[in-house]
């Protein structure tokens, strides 16, 4: 009776590792619709830079308190700029234009399907040999963004198109800071990193901003402050540490498939609060990209039953 019992820890274990993940993906999801509601008082580069800016302030006031605020060392630097510049600044910029064009739950979509840059990249750049499985399931990521993106490219409707092209070089921003965190498993950004990443993020954000929209509008921002408290600390300080602590320990493709959890809750969303339309072309691009993430979860074990039945057969 003890080999059952010591069976089930490890599942309990692999489980309880995956919540504080399916926390992030939860509140991510969440981040979609209010950002949307902050994009009615402000400007995409002003919201982004309260985004960060909030989260760089309360970070060190939060770490100062607790003692553990320090200087990143030389390995650690390129590691903070990278996530600073790509996982924060532009994806998120990039995403936020994006959102005057495009509806959020179908943006969130277009910018989580990471799997289609991270599974070819990882074979480019770091050399990894994913499993015609994990091919598949690439395919599978692009035939769904291929129907999202299809009828916008169909009717030629610029705006659209424009802010799919910009979702498209938001998940792309975050493909490279993955591939990046991945080749340097060795260097671990903690939580005494988010205040810098948040500081790296919001300095250029700051000045693109001031030199693109001009000034701040003060009473604009006091108005939305209860989507700045969201996306900052929570959406951002919060979840941040979460997803780099994940994305260091599992492969880039788990972490990408992982994140696609974030569109689906940021289109169910979407639909009760903006009531955005579910359409045809968006529901059979996301079973496609859901398609991918169950060919993704099961690659291991069809591959080793591949390989028994190969050896059966021999």
């Amino acid at each position: 009776m003890s080999a059952p019992a010591s069976a089930a820890a490890p599942a309990t274990n692999s489980l309880k590792s995956f919540l504080p993940l399916i926390g992030a993906v939860l509140i991510w999801g969440g981040n979609w619709p209010v950002m949307k509601f902050g994009l009615s008082h402000v400007s995409p580069l002003w919201f982004a830079a309260l985004r960060f800016g909030s989260a760089a302030i309360i970070s060190f006031v939060v770490l100062g308190a607790m003692r553990r605020v320090r200087w990143p060392t030389r390995e650690e630097w390129p590691l903070v700029v990278g996530v600073g510049l790509l996982q924060m600044a532009a994806f998120t910029a990039l995403a936020l234009w994006a959102l005057q064009y495009v509806p959020p739950g179908r943006a969130s979509v277009v910018a989580y399907a990471t799997a289609i840059w991270v599974i070819p990249m990882s074979s480019l750049v770091l050399g990894e040999r994913p499993s015609r499985w994990q091919w598949l399931a690439t395919a599978f990521s692009y035939a769904g963004i291929g129907v999202i993106v299809a009828p916008a490219l169909g009717g030629w409707q610029l705006h659209a198109v424009m802010g799919l092209t910009m979702l498209l070089g938001a998940s792309l921003a975050w493909s490279i800071s993955i591939i990046q965190l991945r080749a340097n498993r060795h260097v671990r950004l903690g939580a005494d990193m988010i205040p810098w990443e948040c500081a790296v993020a919001t300095a250029p954000l700051v000045v693109l901003a001031c030199l693109r929209d001009g000034a701040p509008d003060v009473s604009a921002m006091a108005a939305i402050w209860p989507a700045i408290a969201y996306t900052g600390p929570l959406a951002t300080a919060l979840t941040f540490i979460v997803v780099l602590n994940v994305t260091q320990s599992l492969p880039p493709a788990a972490t990408s498939i992982a994140m696609l959890g974030v569109p689906v809750i940021g289109l169910v969303l979407s639909a009760m609060v903006w009531h955005e339309r579910i359409s045809a072309d968006l529901s059979a691009g996301l079973a496609l990209i859901a398609l991918g993430v169950v060919t993704t979860a099961l690659a291991p074990r069809l591959g080793r039953l591949g390989r028994l039945g190969g050896s059966g057969a021999r």
